[in-house]
């Protein structure tokens, strides 16, 4: 099939026509970086269409023809743009697939790629090492409506790769079809995904992948149903071991008591969960992260010009800054700061980690972002434009503190405010953090001082100390910063060469 590459193009426009849900995402491409500026999503349940002998019927592909004349409209004034449709599984699978693509090619036309299990994997793969940092070897699992792929890779580079005709869809058709959730079902269907799993499982399990995680909206509902019952979304065995035993007492999907479940989602719970527990038990599976990247974010960064040897934050980052027009002279000398700063903490009871100084780091480089809208209160508006911007490579905390951080980071600090209740748990960290973007940036001193203000800085007894030789107008800075923090009840002491340090100060 034709493969759209992008020749100085402004926009890159990937279609997933998947076995449960076809997808729309569009970018914008701008310095290396993409910026993500149109989603659309549709249930299609293209894989319930497909009978007994993998026709699909004529009301399925009505739907789904449907669905693609809606995508194309949301196309028609997209300028220079590069379009690869990728399908999955219910495609491959179809043995009427051509004359769907023939009546597709007149609603939407561009060539469909019916791309195979192995590839699809790979596309995965590519989609989650772009849109979040992977460290070591990484396996994934994909449950899709019709397929389930497993890859495992390394950076950008994958090592393992599978796909099983095993979904969310299949497995509901053959086991849960009419709703009921029954101990037999669950054990056939958890049998019959064993078997799938039985030719693969040890290569799985010696790859030794020391990070795990699950993508697609199946794996995704999952997550959500674990954050529901257990306030947080990680994905263990024990806890899949319990929501099996659930769905059974449930006894119909009708009625899973669960307001995180998406009501298109209620009938597919108990094949996709019946799959992922297989996968947990078969591959030595203990615990699984959800991933937000996925096949579409794989077609979507194959078709950019984007550089692998960027690493995926950092590209965010600058991409932010250069869209907002940062002062980046004025960022890295407050990096400078908290560089000075991270050094003297070193060795002493309140050290920083290197997750926790590069959260620094990236706060201090937007710290600015919202400066263009209004500088009086701009750092309610970059807290929110992080807030509400795609940021590829972060995960949902990561993200959430650097909000925090930059909402903060001058005038007065609220730690408790409503608008912030629901972005993250504040504790004595997160208030360490705070208190010391604040300080690097007062040090830096304004826009055109070229050398760093040189500060002695230490900690004691839950309070940062400042020690400090002249410089009155900085002084002056301080005293009104030690005002703001007491008033959120941090502490900041400052004692001048005049002054005794506190005694067994580290």
């Amino acid at each position: 099939m034709d493969k759209y590459t992008p020749t100085k193009t402004n926009h890159l426009v990937a279609i997933d026509l998947g076995s449960n849900s076809f997808h729309l995402i569009i970018a914008r491409e701008q310095d290396g970086c993409l910026q993500i500026v149109h989603r659309q999503k549709q249930a299609v349940g293209l894989a319930k269409g497909l009978d007994k002998l993998n026709y699909l019927s004529t009301p399925a592909i009505t739907k789904a023809i449907a669905c693609l004349h809606e995508f194309n409209l949301s196309l028609a004034n997209i300028p220079n743009s590069a379009i690869r449709i990728v399908a999955t599984q219910a495609l491959r699978q179809a043995n009427n697939s051509q004359q769907f693509i023939n009546l597709a090619k007149k609603v939407l036309p561009y060539p469909i790629e019916i791309i195979s299990g192995k590839l699809e994997a790979e596309l995965i793969y590519k989609g989650v090492a772009h849109t979040q940092p992977l460290r070591g070897s990484t396996f994934i699992i994909d449950i899709g409506g019709g397929s389930t792929e497993l890859v495992v890779g390394d950076n950008f580079s994958t090592s393992l790769v599978d796909s099983l005709t095993m979904g969310c869809i299949s497995l509901q058709q053959k086991f849960f079809l009419n709703g009921e959730i029954t101990a037999t079902a669950m054990h056939d269907a958890k049998n019959f995904a064993i078997k799938q799993l039985s030719g693969i499982a040890d290569r799985y399990r010696e790859s030794n992948s020391k990070t795990l995680l699950g993508t697609s909206g199946s794996i995704k509902t999952i997550s959500q149903v674990m954050l529901e019952l257990y306030g947080d979304d990680k994905i263990t065995a024990k806890r899949l071991k319990r929501l099996v035993k659930q769905l059974i007492g449930w006894q119909h999907c009708n009625n899973i008591p669960l307001r995180s479940l998406e009501d298109p989602r209620r009938p597919l719970l108990a094949s996709a969960v019946a799959i992922l527990s297989s996968c947990f038990s078969q591959l030595g599976i203990k615990h699984m992260k959800f991933s937000a990247g996925g096949l579409r974010e794989g077609v979507l960064y194959d078709l950019s010009q984007s550089r692998t040897d960027i690493d995926t934050r950092e590209r965010t980052i600058h991409n932010l800054m250069r869209l907002h027009h940062i002062d980046q002279a004025f960022s890295q000398r407050v990096l400078q700061q908290l560089t000075l700063i991270n050094k003297q903490l070193k060795n002493t009871t309140v050290q920083l980690s290197r997750a926790e100084f590069m959260q620094l780091c990236w706060a201090a480089q937007l710290h600015e972002i919202g400066i263009a809208i209004n500088s009086k209160k701009r750092q309610h508006h970059g807290g929110y434009i992080i807030e509400h911007s795609d940021m590829p490579g972060f995960s949902e905390s990561e993200k959430k503190t650097i909000v925090l951080l930059v909402r903060n980071h001058r005038a007065q600090i609220k730690l408790n405010a409503g608008e912030q209740s629901h972005l993250i748990a504040t504790n004595q960290r997160t208030h360490l953090l705070i208190q010391l973007l604040r300080l690097a940036i007062i040090f830096t001193q304004g826009r055109l001082q070229p050398q760093n203000t040189q500060v002695q800085l230490y900690h004691q007894h839950n309070a940062l100390i400042i020690a400090l030789t002249g410089q009155p107008e900085l002084q002056n800075k301080l005293n009104n910063e030690v005002e703001k923090q007491a008033s959120a009840g941090l502490t900041l002491t400052i004692v001048t060469n005049n002054e005794a340090l506190p005694v067994n100060v580290i």
